[in-house]
């Protein structure tokens, strides 16, 4: 009888503004290979987070990495190497397959992430045996135990196996009610999703699945269960990572049950100006909820050219009505995108601050892999640079604005929150 396959999941946590989905979707796949049928018997899974480091810790290196993978499994031990690929992280996955590769690994590499897009992934990272666009839920367990010869999984070195219907999300086990992602009591913050993917189709956001355009639900007795289990460990913040939280059939019934529960967690909700009505918010008003809007943009030509239309009549009156309620929000803004000047960035920031808001924050645009914006960035004379340590592009010069123009919104985004209503300059 064979060994069983030893699968290494390598994932790296850079947690930019608090609201990184890598821990949760790390821990989703963990416990969707745990609950195959195969686990333990052809295959098992470990799991190396490797933490981003931050402007106080040392920059990062393959050799870190590597050395972390050598002293906890040794390479050579290691039949699968599956690794996270994300814009944060990307610099790092070639140059470690092939340390590993040097240093006796003589596995299959997997790799999956918003960074692996069919049409370009082999082309970012030639040395990897095996990608996975799109949810990897299911196709993860299929890619671990994939041999050559299995005529059933054909498409080469892309393993096909999306999840495209809704009773793919319904039977999703919860990686919260199965111990694979551990609470503490009195646990200070965690990731959490009602849903996958977004109504919306942004040209710059990767929130929604590019392949299939669907919103899908998860299993509503197991937010229900997931809920009392936040309950039951006095959970701090609860940020729902949601791309638009208050959409579909159930957001509401969601609410109602947190409601009911008397849930004291502070629910973090990323929403639509759009879609807020005073139903939904009466909910909200008995909860402890902080909403996040990211308009991105008040100037019609800008949002037009991002696919992001915004209604500002039906966003001003959501922001009347929220002030109506005393509800607590922020509004976010992208800085950096085509057709935009330093003087419709200022126009944007106007538009809000006129209408009472002080809790305003911006951005920098990161064009990503797989983006309809990214493809057209060309046409729009995008230039990407290095702004901070992180190894992150970020758009920073463009037909319309020059460098430093660029470096003036930058001034301007990182001074909002510290003043006042007509100090912006």
């Amino acid at each position: 009888m064979s060994s069983l396959t030893k699968a290494v999941m390598v994932t790296f946590d850079y947690s930019q503004r608090g609201k990184s989905g890598t821990g949760l979707a790390a821990a989703s796949l963990l416990t969707a290979c745990k609950h195959h049928k195969n686990y333990k018997s052809e295959f098992f899974i470990e799991h190396l987070a490797i933490q981003m480091p931050n402007e106080s810790m040392p920059t990062l290196t393959t050799e870190d990495i590597f050395q972390q993978l050598e002293s906890k499994y040794g390479v050579k031990n290691i039949d699968r190497l599956i690794l996270a690929c994300y814009v944060w992280s990307t610099h790092l996955i070639e140059p470690l397959i092939n340390l590993c590769k040097k240093n006796g690994f003589q596995g299959k590499t997997i790799l999956g992430g918003y960074q692996i897009v069919e049409e370009t992934c082999m082309q970012l990272y030639p040395s990897a045996d095996y990608y996975i666009s799109s949810y990897a839920e299911l196709a993860l367990p299929l890619a671990i135990l994939h041999k050559e010869e299995n005529t059933i999984l054909s498409t080469g070195k892309i393993i096909n196996k999306n999840m495209d219907k809704d009773e793919d999300f319904q039977n999703l086990p919860s990686p919260y009610l199965d111990g694979t992602y551990p609470l503490d009591q009195n646990q200070k913050m965690i990731h959490w999703e009602t849903h996958r993917g977004c109504i919306f189709k942004c040209n710059f956001c990767l929130h929604r699945d590019i392949k299939t355009n669907q919103v899908f639900d998860l299993d509503q007795s197991r937010i229900i269960r997931e809920l009392s289990l936040f309950k039951s460990m006095n959970i701090q913040k609860i940020n729902v990572l949601d791309p638009v939280f208050n959409r579909g059939p159930h957001h509401k019934a969601v609410l109602r049950e947190a409601i009911r529960i008397k849930l004291e967690s502070q629910l973090c909700l990323q929403v639509r100006f759009e879609l807020i009505d005073d139903e939904f918010l009466s909910l909200c008003s008995q909860l402890n909820v902080h909403m996040e809007f990211g308009l991105q943009t008040a100037i019609k030509e800008e949002y037009v050219t991002i696919e992001r239309p915004n209604n500002l009549k039906k966003v001003s009156e959501a922001i009347e009505l929220l002030q109506e309620y005393n509800q607590s929000f922020e509004v976010s803004l992208i800085y950096g995108l085509p057709k935009q000047t330093l003087d419709s960035f200022i126009e944007s920031i106007d538009f809000l601050t006129s209408h009472g808001i002080t809790n305003i924050k911006a951005f920098p645009l990161m064009l990503l892999e797989g983006t309809e914006l990214k493809e057209k960035k060309a046409e729009f004379g995008l230039k990407e640079g290095h702004i901070d340590d992180s190894g992150i592009p970020h758009v920073i010069e463009s037909n319309t604005f020059s460098h430093t123009d660029w470096l003036s919104m930058h001034r301007i985004a990182s001074n909002l929150g510290k003043q006042q209503k007509g100090e912006i300059a």
